[in-house]
Protein backbone atom coordinates (compact mmCIF):
# COMPACT_ATOMS: atom_id res chain seq x y z
CA UNK A 1 0.00 0.00 0.00
CA UNK A 2 2.92 2.37 0.71
CA UNK A 3 4.21 1.65 -2.78
CA UNK A 4 0.83 2.39 -4.40
CA UNK A 5 0.48 5.59 -2.39
CA UNK A 6 3.88 6.82 -3.54
CA UNK A 7 3.10 6.05 -7.18
CA UNK A 8 -0.14 8.02 -6.79
CA UNK A 9 1.65 11.01 -5.22
CA UNK A 10 4.24 11.02 -8.02
CA UNK A 11 1.47 10.99 -10.62
CA UNK A 12 -0.15 13.95 -8.90
CA UNK A 13 3.14 15.83 -8.73
CA UNK A 14 4.49 15.13 -12.20
CA UNK A 15 1.38 14.72 -14.33
CA UNK A 16 -1.99 15.57 -12.79
CA UNK A 17 -1.16 18.93 -11.19
CA UNK A 18 0.70 20.31 -14.25
CA UNK A 19 -2.19 19.38 -16.56
CA UNK A 20 -4.98 20.60 -14.27
CA UNK A 21 -3.00 23.76 -13.57
CA UNK A 22 -3.40 24.75 -17.22
CA UNK A 23 -7.15 25.09 -16.65
CA UNK A 24 -7.50 25.87 -12.95
CA UNK A 25 -5.74 28.95 -11.49
CA UNK A 26 -6.04 27.63 -7.92
CA UNK A 27 -4.29 24.38 -8.79
CA UNK A 28 -1.67 26.31 -10.74
CA UNK A 29 -0.97 28.43 -7.64
CA UNK A 30 -0.83 25.27 -5.50
CA UNK A 31 1.97 23.95 -7.70
CA UNK A 32 3.73 27.28 -8.20
CA UNK A 33 3.83 27.92 -4.46
CA UNK A 34 5.78 24.69 -3.99
CA UNK A 35 8.41 25.25 -6.67
CA UNK A 36 11.84 25.48 -5.00
CA UNK A 37 10.07 25.41 -1.63
CA UNK A 38 12.52 22.99 0.00
CA UNK A 39 15.43 25.19 -1.06
CA UNK A 40 13.69 28.27 0.31
CA UNK A 41 13.13 26.60 3.69
CA UNK A 42 16.74 25.41 3.78
CA UNK A 43 18.01 28.93 3.16
CA UNK A 44 15.79 30.49 5.84
CA UNK A 45 15.94 27.98 8.70
CA UNK A 46 19.59 28.07 9.71
CA UNK A 47 19.26 27.13 13.39
CA UNK A 48 17.86 23.60 13.74
CA UNK A 49 17.80 23.60 17.53
CA UNK A 50 14.65 23.62 19.63
CA UNK A 51 12.09 23.61 16.82
CA UNK A 52 8.46 22.50 17.10
CA UNK A 53 6.49 21.94 13.92
CA UNK A 54 2.75 22.57 13.66
CA UNK A 55 0.90 21.55 10.53
CA UNK A 56 -2.64 22.68 9.66
CA UNK A 57 -4.71 22.32 6.53
CA UNK A 58 -5.97 25.88 6.24
CA UNK A 59 -6.94 29.07 8.02
CA UNK A 60 -9.70 27.43 10.08
CA UNK A 61 -7.38 24.81 11.54
CA UNK A 62 -4.76 27.47 12.25
CA UNK A 63 -7.27 29.43 14.31
CA UNK A 64 -8.08 26.31 16.32
CA UNK A 65 -4.39 25.68 16.97
CA UNK A 66 -3.51 29.19 18.21
CA UNK A 67 -4.05 28.53 21.97
CA UNK A 68 -1.92 25.39 21.77
CA UNK A 69 0.82 27.16 19.80
CA UNK A 70 1.00 29.82 22.50
CA UNK A 71 1.10 27.21 25.24
CA UNK A 72 3.85 25.22 23.53
CA UNK A 73 5.88 28.34 22.86
CA UNK A 74 5.75 29.30 26.52
CA UNK A 75 6.38 25.79 27.83
CA UNK A 76 9.33 24.87 25.62
CA UNK A 77 10.73 28.32 24.72
CA UNK A 78 11.00 26.92 21.22
CA UNK A 79 10.93 28.18 17.65
CA UNK A 80 7.61 27.45 15.95
CA UNK A 81 7.40 26.39 12.31
CA UNK A 82 3.87 26.45 10.91
CA UNK A 83 2.92 24.79 7.63
CA UNK A 84 -0.30 25.05 5.64
CA UNK A 85 -1.66 22.71 2.99
CA UNK A 86 -3.94 25.29 1.37
CA UNK A 87 -3.37 28.92 0.46
CA UNK A 88 -6.08 30.33 2.74
CA UNK A 89 -3.68 30.54 5.67
CA UNK A 90 -1.31 32.72 3.69
CA UNK A 91 -4.00 35.32 3.03
CA UNK A 92 -4.01 36.18 6.73
CA UNK A 93 -1.50 38.97 7.25
CA UNK A 94 -1.49 39.13 11.04
CA UNK A 95 -0.58 35.76 12.47
CA UNK A 96 0.32 35.47 16.13
CA UNK A 97 3.81 36.65 17.07
CA UNK A 98 4.72 33.24 18.54
CA UNK A 99 5.21 31.77 15.05
CA UNK A 100 8.76 32.07 13.72
CA UNK A 101 8.40 30.59 10.22
CA UNK A 102 5.41 29.89 7.98
CA UNK A 103 5.49 27.75 4.84
CA UNK A 104 3.34 25.68 2.55
CA UNK A 105 3.68 21.98 3.23
CA UNK A 106 5.88 20.40 0.57
CA UNK A 107 3.99 17.66 -1.23
CA UNK A 108 4.02 14.37 0.70
CA UNK A 109 6.67 12.51 -1.29
CA UNK A 110 9.32 10.34 0.38
CA UNK A 111 12.04 12.69 -0.82
CA UNK A 112 10.29 15.85 0.40
CA UNK A 113 9.52 14.34 3.80
CA UNK A 114 13.15 13.37 4.33
CA UNK A 115 14.57 16.70 3.12
CA UNK A 116 12.08 18.79 5.09
CA UNK A 117 12.71 16.96 8.36
CA UNK A 118 16.47 17.08 7.74
CA UNK A 119 16.20 20.87 7.51
CA UNK A 120 13.94 21.67 10.45
CA UNK A 121 14.87 18.78 12.76
CA UNK A 122 11.80 19.20 15.02
CA UNK A 123 11.68 17.99 18.61
CA UNK A 124 7.88 17.73 18.50
CA UNK A 125 5.40 17.54 15.61
CA UNK A 126 1.72 18.45 16.03
CA UNK A 127 -0.82 17.84 13.28
CA UNK A 128 -4.28 19.40 13.57
CA UNK A 129 -7.59 17.66 12.90
CA UNK A 130 -7.43 15.22 9.93
CA UNK A 131 -3.97 15.94 8.57
CA UNK A 132 -2.48 12.47 8.16
CA UNK A 133 0.41 12.45 5.68
CA UNK A 134 1.93 8.97 5.37
CA UNK A 135 5.46 9.79 4.18
CA UNK A 136 5.92 12.52 6.78
CA UNK A 137 4.68 10.19 9.48
CA UNK A 138 7.02 7.41 8.31
CA UNK A 139 9.99 9.78 8.60
CA UNK A 140 8.80 11.00 11.98
CA UNK A 141 8.70 7.42 13.21
CA UNK A 142 12.17 6.63 11.85
CA UNK A 143 13.61 9.60 13.73
CA UNK A 144 11.73 8.88 16.98
CA UNK A 145 10.23 12.37 16.97
CA UNK A 146 7.36 12.91 19.39
CA UNK A 147 4.16 13.48 17.43
CA UNK A 148 0.58 14.35 18.30
CA UNK A 149 -2.73 14.64 16.47
CA UNK A 150 -5.07 17.20 18.06
CA UNK A 151 -8.68 18.22 17.50
CA UNK A 152 -9.43 14.86 15.88
CA UNK A 153 -12.85 13.39 15.35
CA UNK A 154 -13.60 9.89 14.09
CA UNK A 155 -16.59 7.62 13.74
CA UNK A 156 -17.17 4.24 12.10
CA UNK A 157 -17.74 5.97 8.74
CA UNK A 158 -14.51 7.99 8.81
CA UNK A 159 -12.53 7.47 5.61
CA UNK A 160 -9.46 6.46 7.61
CA UNK A 161 -11.33 3.67 9.42
CA UNK A 162 -13.24 1.95 6.64
CA UNK A 163 -12.55 0.42 3.25
CA UNK A 164 -9.39 -1.13 1.90
CA UNK A 165 -7.33 1.97 2.65
CA UNK A 166 -8.06 1.66 6.38
CA UNK A 167 -5.34 -0.96 6.86
CA UNK A 168 -2.84 1.55 5.49
CA UNK A 169 -4.03 4.52 7.53
CA UNK A 170 -4.46 2.64 10.80
CA UNK A 171 -0.72 1.98 10.79
CA UNK A 172 -0.10 5.69 10.37
CA UNK A 173 -2.45 6.60 13.21
CA UNK A 174 -0.48 4.33 15.53
CA UNK A 175 2.64 6.40 14.88
CA UNK A 176 1.28 9.33 16.90
CA UNK A 177 2.35 9.31 20.54
CA UNK A 178 -1.08 10.64 21.42
CA UNK A 179 -4.27 11.33 19.51
CA UNK A 180 -6.40 13.96 21.23
CA UNK A 181 -10.05 13.54 20.27
CA UNK A 182 -12.87 16.04 20.68
CA UNK A 183 -15.37 13.50 22.01
CA UNK A 184 -15.82 10.07 23.55
CA UNK A 185 -17.34 8.67 20.36
CA UNK A 186 -14.05 9.25 18.53
CA UNK A 187 -12.10 7.38 21.18
CA UNK A 188 -14.49 4.44 21.01
CA UNK A 189 -14.31 4.36 17.20
CA UNK A 190 -10.51 4.27 17.33
CA UNK A 191 -10.41 1.74 20.17
CA UNK A 192 -12.62 -0.61 18.13
CA UNK A 193 -9.90 -0.79 15.48
CA UNK A 194 -7.11 -1.26 18.07
CA UNK A 195 -5.95 2.36 18.13
CA UNK A 196 -5.44 2.90 21.85
CA UNK A 197 -3.18 5.98 22.01
CA UNK A 198 -6.27 8.20 22.37
CA UNK A 199 -7.11 10.88 24.97
CA UNK A 200 -10.47 12.67 25.01
CA UNK A 201 -9.57 16.34 25.39
CA UNK A 202 -12.61 18.15 24.05
CA UNK A 203 -12.25 20.86 21.43
CA UNK A 204 -9.70 23.66 21.30
CA UNK A 205 -12.23 25.75 19.38
CA UNK A 206 -13.74 27.02 22.62
CA UNK A 207 -10.32 28.03 23.94
CA UNK A 208 -9.61 29.97 20.76
CA UNK A 209 -12.87 31.84 20.48
CA UNK A 210 -12.63 32.87 24.14
CA UNK A 211 -9.49 34.78 23.10
CA UNK A 212 -11.62 37.01 20.90
CA UNK A 213 -13.38 38.44 23.94
CA UNK A 214 -10.08 39.88 25.15
CA UNK A 215 -9.15 41.49 21.84
CA UNK A 216 -9.17 45.26 21.74
CA UNK A 217 -11.15 45.43 18.49
CA UNK A 218 -12.89 48.67 17.57
CA UNK A 219 -14.23 49.06 14.05
CA UNK A 220 -15.63 52.53 13.38
CA UNK A 221 -16.82 51.56 9.91
CA UNK A 222 -18.96 48.73 11.28
CA UNK A 223 -20.20 50.88 14.16
CA UNK A 224 -21.18 53.67 11.78
CA UNK A 225 -22.92 51.19 9.47
CA UNK A 226 -24.86 49.50 12.28
CA UNK A 227 -25.88 52.63 14.14
CA UNK A 228 -28.82 51.83 16.43
CA UNK A 229 -30.36 49.28 14.05
CA UNK A 230 -30.60 45.53 14.46
CA UNK A 231 -27.64 43.92 12.68
CA UNK A 232 -27.49 40.48 11.06
CA UNK A 233 -23.99 39.18 10.28
CA UNK A 234 -23.91 36.45 7.63
CA UNK A 235 -20.49 34.85 7.83
CA UNK A 236 -18.63 32.62 5.35
CA UNK A 237 -21.55 32.43 2.96
CA UNK A 238 -21.78 30.44 -0.25
CA UNK A 239 -24.22 30.77 -3.16
CA UNK A 240 -26.78 28.49 -1.51
CA UNK A 241 -26.77 30.64 1.64
CA UNK A 242 -26.86 33.93 -0.24
CA UNK A 243 -29.84 32.84 -2.32
CA UNK A 244 -32.16 32.69 0.71
CA UNK A 245 -30.58 35.66 2.50
CA UNK A 246 -30.90 38.00 -0.49
CA UNK A 247 -34.44 36.80 -1.18
CA UNK A 248 -35.43 37.69 2.38
CA UNK A 249 -33.75 41.11 2.20
CA UNK A 250 -35.54 41.86 -1.08
CA UNK A 251 -38.97 40.66 0.04
CA UNK A 252 -38.94 41.99 3.59
CA UNK A 253 -37.76 45.51 2.72
CA UNK A 254 -36.86 46.13 6.36
CA UNK A 255 -34.75 49.26 6.21
CA UNK A 256 -34.09 49.22 9.94
CA UNK A 257 -32.15 45.97 9.67
CA UNK A 258 -28.50 46.12 8.65
CA UNK A 259 -26.93 43.14 6.89
CA UNK A 260 -23.22 42.33 6.86
CA UNK A 261 -22.44 39.70 4.24
CA UNK A 262 -19.01 38.07 4.53
CA UNK A 263 -18.65 35.60 1.64
CA UNK A 264 -16.32 32.63 1.95
CA UNK A 265 -14.80 33.53 -1.41
CA UNK A 266 -13.62 37.16 -1.43
CA UNK A 267 -12.08 37.04 -4.90
CA UNK A 268 -12.83 39.95 -7.21
CA UNK A 269 -14.87 37.66 -9.43
CA UNK A 270 -17.09 36.49 -6.58
CA UNK A 271 -17.60 40.00 -5.18
CA UNK A 272 -18.65 41.13 -8.66
CA UNK A 273 -21.10 38.22 -8.75
CA UNK A 274 -22.64 39.39 -5.47
CA UNK A 275 -22.92 42.93 -6.80
CA UNK A 276 -24.70 41.67 -9.90
CA UNK A 277 -27.47 39.97 -7.91
CA UNK A 278 -28.01 42.63 -5.22
CA UNK A 279 -30.93 44.94 -5.80
CA UNK A 280 -30.72 46.87 -2.50
CA UNK A 281 -28.24 49.64 -1.80
CA UNK A 282 -24.91 48.27 -0.55
CA UNK A 283 -21.31 49.16 0.31
CA UNK A 284 -18.09 47.20 -0.23
CA UNK A 285 -15.99 47.24 2.93
CA UNK A 286 -12.59 47.67 1.24
CA UNK A 287 -13.90 50.63 -0.78
CA UNK A 288 -15.04 52.63 2.23
CA UNK A 289 -13.06 55.65 3.34
CA UNK A 290 -13.85 58.05 6.19
CA UNK A 291 -16.89 55.99 7.18
CA UNK A 292 -18.81 56.96 4.03
CA UNK A 293 -20.83 53.78 4.29
CA UNK A 294 -24.29 53.73 2.73
CA UNK A 295 -27.19 51.33 2.22
CA UNK A 296 -28.40 48.53 4.48
CA UNK A 297 -25.98 45.88 3.14
CA UNK A 298 -22.24 45.81 3.77
CA UNK A 299 -20.12 43.26 1.93
CA UNK A 300 -17.13 42.34 4.10
CA UNK A 301 -14.40 41.38 1.62
CA UNK A 302 -11.36 41.06 3.92
CA UNK A 303 -9.50 38.19 5.55
CA UNK A 304 -9.35 37.94 9.35
CA UNK A 305 -12.00 40.53 10.32
CA UNK A 306 -15.12 38.38 10.40
CA UNK A 307 -14.41 36.68 13.75
CA UNK A 308 -14.27 40.11 15.42
CA UNK A 309 -17.14 41.65 13.45
CA UNK A 310 -19.50 39.06 14.95
CA UNK A 311 -19.42 41.11 18.18
CA UNK A 312 -21.51 43.77 16.40
CA UNK A 313 -24.23 41.31 15.45
CA UNK A 314 -27.63 40.87 17.05
CA UNK A 315 -28.24 37.72 15.01
CA UNK A 316 -25.72 35.66 13.03
CA UNK A 317 -26.13 33.31 10.10
CA UNK A 318 -23.19 30.94 9.55
CA UNK A 319 -22.72 29.73 6.00
CA UNK A 320 -21.71 26.46 4.42
CA UNK A 321 -24.55 24.33 5.75
CA UNK A 322 -27.15 25.17 3.15
CA UNK A 323 -25.10 23.46 0.44
CA UNK A 324 -22.44 20.76 0.54
CA UNK A 325 -19.32 22.86 1.08
CA UNK A 326 -19.22 22.29 4.84
CA UNK A 327 -20.48 24.37 7.75
CA UNK A 328 -18.09 27.03 9.01
CA UNK A 329 -17.12 27.60 12.62
CA UNK A 330 -20.26 28.62 14.51
CA UNK A 331 -18.38 29.26 17.77
CA UNK A 332 -16.81 32.43 16.38
CA UNK A 333 -20.30 33.95 16.55
CA UNK A 334 -21.59 32.00 19.55
CA UNK A 335 -18.86 33.32 21.86
CA UNK A 336 -20.61 36.70 21.88
CA UNK A 337 -23.79 35.01 23.17
CA UNK A 338 -25.88 35.96 20.17
CA UNK A 339 -28.40 33.62 18.46
CA UNK A 340 -27.19 31.75 15.39
CA UNK A 341 -28.93 30.28 12.34
CA UNK A 342 -27.34 27.65 10.11
CA UNK A 343 -28.31 25.54 7.10
CA UNK A 344 -29.53 21.97 7.08
CA UNK A 345 -26.23 20.15 6.48
CA UNK A 346 -24.42 20.21 9.81
CA UNK A 347 -23.95 16.50 10.57
CA UNK A 348 -20.39 15.85 11.71
CA UNK A 349 -19.94 19.32 13.19
CA UNK A 350 -20.07 18.52 16.86
CA UNK A 351 -20.78 21.99 18.25
CA UNK A 352 -23.58 22.52 15.73
CA UNK A 353 -25.10 19.12 16.51
CA UNK A 354 -25.09 19.79 20.23
CA UNK A 355 -26.33 23.38 20.04
CA UNK A 356 -29.13 22.58 17.58
CA UNK A 357 -30.24 19.75 19.86
CA UNK A 358 -30.22 22.05 22.90
CA UNK A 359 -32.08 24.83 21.10
CA UNK A 360 -29.31 27.42 21.10
CA UNK A 361 -28.82 27.31 17.34
CA UNK A 362 -31.57 27.07 14.70
CA UNK A 363 -31.12 24.93 11.59
CA UNK A 364 -33.16 25.74 8.48
CA UNK A 365 -33.60 23.69 5.33
CA UNK A 366 -35.07 26.30 2.95
CA UNK A 367 -36.18 29.89 2.51
CA UNK A 368 -39.48 29.47 4.34
CA UNK A 369 -37.79 28.07 7.42
CA UNK A 370 -35.14 30.81 7.29
CA UNK A 371 -37.86 33.47 7.16
CA UNK A 372 -39.70 31.88 10.08
CA UNK A 373 -36.61 31.58 12.30
CA UNK A 374 -35.18 35.01 11.64
CA UNK A 375 -38.50 36.72 12.20
CA UNK A 376 -38.93 34.90 15.50
CA UNK A 377 -35.70 36.56 16.54
CA UNK A 378 -36.41 39.96 15.01
CA UNK A 379 -39.78 40.32 16.73
CA UNK A 380 -39.21 38.44 19.99
CA UNK A 381 -36.41 39.75 22.21
CA UNK A 382 -37.10 37.02 24.78
CA UNK A 383 -36.34 34.42 22.11
CA UNK A 384 -32.98 36.11 21.52
CA UNK A 385 -32.23 36.07 25.26
CA UNK A 386 -33.28 32.43 25.68
CA UNK A 387 -31.02 31.25 22.87
CA UNK A 388 -28.17 33.45 24.14
CA UNK A 389 -28.44 31.82 27.58
CA UNK A 390 -28.31 28.32 26.09
CA UNK A 391 -25.21 29.24 24.11
CA UNK A 392 -23.54 30.87 27.13
CA UNK A 393 -24.10 27.78 29.30
CA UNK A 394 -22.80 25.51 26.54
CA UNK A 395 -19.54 27.44 26.25
CA UNK A 396 -19.02 27.38 30.01
CA UNK A 397 -19.33 23.59 30.11
CA UNK A 398 -17.08 22.90 27.12
CA UNK A 399 -13.85 24.58 28.22
CA UNK A 400 -10.76 22.69 29.37
CA UNK A 401 -9.25 21.05 26.26
CA UNK A 402 -6.02 23.03 26.55
CA UNK A 403 -5.51 21.91 30.13
CA UNK A 404 -6.04 18.25 29.21
CA UNK A 405 -3.54 18.41 26.36
CA UNK A 406 -0.98 20.29 28.43
CA UNK A 407 -0.90 17.51 31.03
CA UNK A 408 -0.23 14.88 28.37
CA UNK A 409 2.57 16.61 26.44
Amino acid sequence: MNHLYNIFIKLIDKLILPILGLFNPKIKRFRTNRLSLIEKIKNEVSDKNNIIWFHVASLGEYEIAVPLIRLIKEKYKSKIILTFFSESGFKLKNRIKEINYTYYLPLDTKSNAKKFLDIINPEIVIFVRSEIWPNYLNEIKKRNIKSYLVESRFNQNSRYLRGIQSVFYLRKLKIFDKIFSVDEESKKALNRVKINNVVVSGSLKIERVKDYLDENYNNNIIKSFKGDDLCVVCGSTWKEDEKIIFKYIEESKKEKIKWIIAPHDISKKNIERLQSVLTSDYSIYSNISKNNVHGNILILNTIGDLKSVYRYSDISYIGGGMGSSGLHNILEACIYNKPVIIGKNYAGFIEAEQLVESGGVASVKDYNEFKLEIEKLIYDKKNIMDKANIISNYIKTKTGALSVIQKQL
